[in-house]
């Protein structure tokens, strides 16, 4: 039963390095009470991002194809090399998370377009989000809260809230059926909301991305993952993207109709065509803590005119906290060597 209610910890970590979830216009949430209950079930680390809090600046560049110009008018589409700040980061949120341990790695990237458009997102190493609705993830966060007693959360009210929600648990059953990744930038990213591509003559697609790693997946045995240490991604993502040997295929699955595209538990079917958009190529990584992602919240409805939100409520619930109170980027002093961000 313990490990029981440690993998279900990991995994509702794991989930809220997509972003700290409040209020969908369906059904309202306050934004401070997912802060408090993130902070209970979690803790509070002073100066890092409440999610995602061991992380990494970098910068890259983006070329768009031909097929994706078929596909959205979007400027990050246009075929000419488009800047990215990007950020990478171990899941969860303490600081000092170990990079050596299966679970979650996220990639936020920033695109920024001619005329002052951004473009930014948030995607996991994973195909699905931990909840499919704001509530649902307030739920589990409670459901997990150690009590004050035993410092761990009530293994009998963990199972309660996971049988009443079975889809709570798809994303930590994937993280267990992988290997702890070998590196940031050899393993794949997925989006897990839906949005909707919009061509030049008005025609819409809905579709779900996967950032794929040009070079492949790579995964440590066990023994190879001990011998790595607590904290090897950084200094390893640095020396291959020296190496030229870091880039990825963002591409896109395409819905059919009657496929479900309002939920990040669902994935699309096996099997559905996928498109590549263009290839993002990781150019330089930051030396210390400092970066031009500090400044950025990655907010998911920040879309360029192209790009269409779907109706999954997860993307607008992501959007309303981090205009929440304790949602703004890192405040520590940028050349502190010592403190890691997202």
């Amino acid at each position: 039963m313990h490990t029981m209610v440690l993998s279900a910890v990991a995994a509702a970590t794991a989930a809220l390095s997509l972003g700290a979830l409040a209020q969908s216009p369906a059904a309202p949430v306050d934004p401070n009470a997912f802060l408090n209950q993130f902070e209970a079930t979690f803790g509070k680390f002073e100066g890092y991002r409440r999610s995602g809090a061991k992380g990494i600046c970098a910068t890259g560049e983006f070329v768009g194809t031909a097929d994706a110009r078929g596909l959205s008018s979007a400027s990050a589409f246009s075929g000419q090399p488009v800047q990215v700040v990007a950020r990478f980061s171990v899941g969860g949120a303490n600081p000092k998370a170990p990079d050596n341990t299966k679970g979650q790695r996220n990639m936020a990237l920033q695109f920024n377009l001619p005329g002052g458009e951004s473009w930014q997102m948030g995607n996991i190493s994973a195909p699905v989000f931990g909840s499919s609705s704001p509530q649902q993830f307030l739920g589990r966060l409670a459901s997990l809260q150690p009590d004050p007693a035993t410092r761990m959360p009530d293994p009998a009210k963990v199972k309660a809230f996971a049988d009443a929600n079975p889809e709570v648990l798809l994303q930590g059953r994937h993280f267990a059926s992988q290997p702890v990744p070998a590196s940031f930038g050899a393993v794949n990213y997925w989006g897990v909301h839906a949005f909707g591509f919009v061509n030049a003559g008005g025609t819409k697609q809905f579709g779900k991305w996967i950032f794929e790693p040009v070079g492949g997946v790579q995964g440590l045995t066990d023994d190879e993952a001990k011998a790595k240490g607590p904290s090897f991604l950084f200094d390893d993502l640095r020396q291959r993207v020296k190496d030229g040997k870091v880039a990825f295929n963002f591409n896109l699955e395409l819905a059919q109709p009657g496929d479900r595209i309002d939920s990040a538990t669902v994935p699309l079917p096996e099997g559905r065509k996928k498109v590549n958009l263009g290839v993002l190529k990781i150019t330089s990584v930051a030396e210390d803590a400092g970066g031009a992602c500090l400044t950025i919240t990655y907010n998911p409805m920040v879309l360029p005119k192209g790009v269409e939100p779907s109706a999954d409520p997860m993307i607008a619930a992501r959007r309303a906290l981090r205009r929440g109170p304790g949602a703004a980027p890192d405040r520590r002093a940028k050349t502190a060597v010592t403190l890691l961000f997202l």
